[in-house]
């Protein structure tokens, strides 16, 4: 038997299993085929760990060295089933074309950590990289903080002066009109709505600022109760514009009550603005998420193009002319700041022609 082994070709079948040569030890024979067994189950779980970490963190350094060596441990894996097999079939040569395989994919695998080496070291530590990113936030909270309060002394300061010119500019035109001439009142129209503009613009302004002013996170509001007022509050121009606003069931939400009016008297007041001549209508309902609420105020009004569904929360945007529909462009941003302060979000869903619906998420009170 020896002699036909090794007068065999490479892949001869003629060698003896393992299992052949340990007929009288099975205990033996059992613990290598169970301890190969779980090398191998543990070298294929880890590349199907590393594949999938790589295909979801693709902003990771290095990643490819984590696919290399992902193609390292399949190796080795089947490395330990060609020697599970060896154990009942004479496959021998196969086996060491395995290890073969696997040693030159080691050693690619080595040479490859050499170069990365310095730039892995260069990486900064997950401890001061922590440190860095509460610095930064902390930073720019206080940035904020400070723009915030600039912004409010800047509004509020300007309050008086403002007043001073639109109060003199009335005097004007009541004491000195009859003698004025028709370009001359034009001129003053032009400077009284300036002011009133100018009045508006700080107004909301501070509206603005005064959002993080509020201390009321938690407090418990009543949505249906805060959509009448903000409905009372627009009772003139719901009259005047015969806008049907229907309310529907609303639930008691963690909103300070207050801003949750304000939101609702915006959105409302947005929808009535931007409303048809044809019968329009404005409708709020909700519906539960989980622990959450999502609201709708829908209405059939001219619509928003989708290319302008993210620019209308910015600050101070608008996408018509003032003597198309007046307004400062702030009113959505102040929405979104105090649902986004509430722990919610708030969206458009919109096309030209066919009306908006405005959503926003806040949490139920619960029980």
């Amino acid at each position: 038997m020896a002699e036909s082994a090794s007068n065999g070709g490479f892949f001869s079948s003629d060698s003896l299993p393992h299992a052949t040569r340990s007929l009288d030890r099975p205990d033996i024979i059992w613990l290598h085929v169970i301890s190969d067994a779980c090398i191998a189950a543990a070298y294929y779980a880890i590349p199907i760990i590393l594949f999938s970490f790589i295909a979801r963190r693709r902003d990771v350094p290095f990643n490819w060295m984590f696919g290399l060596f992902g193609v390292f441990f399949l190796a080795c894996g089947t490395t330990q089933v060609m020697e599970i097999a060896t154990v009942w079939w004479p496959v021998h040569a196969w086996s060491g074309l395995m290890k073969c395989f696997t040693a030159l994919v080691s050693i690619i695998a080595a040479i490859s950590l050499i170069p990365i080496m310095p730039k892995a070291l260069a990486l900064p530590g997950l401890k001061r990289a922590n440190e860095q990113l509460s610095a930064t936030s902390v930073a720019l909270a206080r940035s904020n903080r400070e723009l915030e309060q600039f912004a409010y002394v800047a509004a509020h300061d300007l309050q008086e002066p403002l007043r001073m010119v639109a109060m003199y500019v009335d005097m004007l035109d009541r004491r000195r009109g009859d003698v004025l001439d028709a370009e001359a009142r034009e001129w003053v129209a032009h400077a009284r709505a300036g002011a009133n503009r100018m009045r508006g613009l700080i107004d909301d302004l501070l509206a603005y600022t005064r959002v993080d002013q509020d201390r009321s996170l938690g407090e418990i509001s009543d949505a249906a109760e805060a959509a009448r007022e903000a409905i009372e509050s627009l009772r003139p121009q719901i009259a005047a514009s015969r806008t049907d606003v229907a309310i529907g069931a609303l639930p008691r939400v963690r909103c300070s009550h207050p801003q949750l009016v304000q939101v609702f008297q915006n959105l409302i007041g947005n929808a009535i603005k931007y409303g048809t001549r044809d019968k329009p209508w404005v409708h709020i309902t909700a519906l539960a998420d989980g622990g959450s609420s999502i609201f709708a105020v829908q209405d059939n009004g001219i619509g928003i193009e989708a290319t302008h569904h993210e620019r209308i929360f910015e600050v101070f945007q608008r996408l018509h002319r003032r003597d198309q529909y007046p307004g400062t462009g702030i009113g959505l941003s102040i929405c979104t700041k105090i649902i986004e302060r509430h722990g919610g979000r708030l969206w458009v869903e919109s096309q030209v022609g066919t009306g908006s619906v405005f959503r926003f998420s806040l949490s139920l009170a619960g029980d």
